[in-house]
């Protein structure tokens, strides 16, 4: 579909922006979702790189994923309730979003349960400063240890936090055992599995 999109510069211009992208069929766009090259566009006039973010499906037939990616500037809209999402789809916000659960059914893991662990990673960082505004990202397994990185405990600063893999193991297993216990009741809301769940606004 052709969008028009208006560079920082003030250059307007058209591109053809897919409405849905089948990563069986097309495995490069894998790697350009994780590694956030997916969709950046090149203004034309100043040869800024853009990352417009508009409606996407992601289809991954042979992971069983049907993932539905709302903008960025939607969620206020989704969580009161006044966003479409396609049926039988799951629902991230914003392409980081969509990255960080790409790599999450690319390494096999449950969604979940990867959530329920930036909870507590999100947990920790409050406690080492609470007027930060911290966000915790899926990056990959290594080894016996699952990574992630936790933005905006320091400015321009990225804390990198392994944790074994046996803590994931063990969170499965609470989750098999009680789906309603917190944290994970709260994570999962209708189709959006996230822990931004937890961390939403109050609307009015």
């Amino acid at each position: 579909m052709k969008h028009t999109i208006t560079c920082q510069c003030e250059h307007p211009f058209e591109v053809e922006i897919p409405d849905e992208v089948n990563l069986d069929q097309n495995p490069n766009a894998i790697e350009e979702l994780c590694n956030g090259s997916f969709l950046t566009i090149v203004c034309p006039s100043c040869d800024s790189p853009l990352k417009p973010e508009f409606p996407l499906i992601i289809d991954w037939p042979s992971r069983n994923l049907h993932l539905q990616v709302l903008p960025e500037f939607d969620r206020g809209a989704f969580y009161r309730g006044q966003t479409k999402h396609a049926d039988q789809a799951e629902v991230v916000i914003g392409y980081p979003e969509a990255a960080d659960r790409i790599i999450v059914i690319k390494e096999g893991l449950e969604p979940i349960i990867i959530e329920a662990l930036k909870y507590y990673l999100l947990l920790k960082a409050d406690e080492t400063n609470p007027e930060a505004e911290a966000t915790a990202w899926f990056v990959g397994k290594q080894g016996d240890y699952l990574e992630f990185h936790v933005h905006g405990l320091r400015n321009e600063e990225v804390a990198v936090s392994r944790i074994p893999y046996s803590v994931y193991t063990k969170t499965r297993e609470e989750y098999r055992k009680n789906p309603d216990a917190e944290p994970f009741k709260s994570i999962k809301s209708g189709a959006y599995t996230s822990v931004q769940n937890l961390l939403r606004p109050e609307l009015d």
